[in-house]
């Protein structure tokens, strides 16, 4: 999929409790999915990646993170967590 010459892919959907506390535990979430619920366990956050040209790498997206979650919320998601910009919840 291109969109605009960009070639997001998509990660995590949906997580389990415990794998969302083994994130939590290698300091890669805010949530501990326990007392601080990830949109990931519900099922209501994607992460998004980009693909470099040659689709062996990843890369920040050609316009910007903050470009992608304007056009996200305009189609209603929340707004981007600056540490974690990869992160798009509905």
């Amino acid at each position: 999929m291109m969109l605009d010459k960009e070639q997001p892919i998509i990660d995590y959907v949906k997580r389990s409790d415990m794998e969302q506390k083994r994130l939590f535990d290698l300091g890669l979430s805010k949530c501990d999915g326990i007392y601080i619920i990830s949109g990931h366990q519900r099922g209501k956050a994607i992460d998004i990646y980009f693909l470099s040209e040659d689709l062996l790498s990843l890369v920040n997206p050609k316009r910007g993170h903050e470009y992608w979650h304007k056009y996200w919320e305009e189609k209603g998601g929340k707004p981007m967590i600056e540490w974690d910009p990869g992160h798009f919840e509905g």
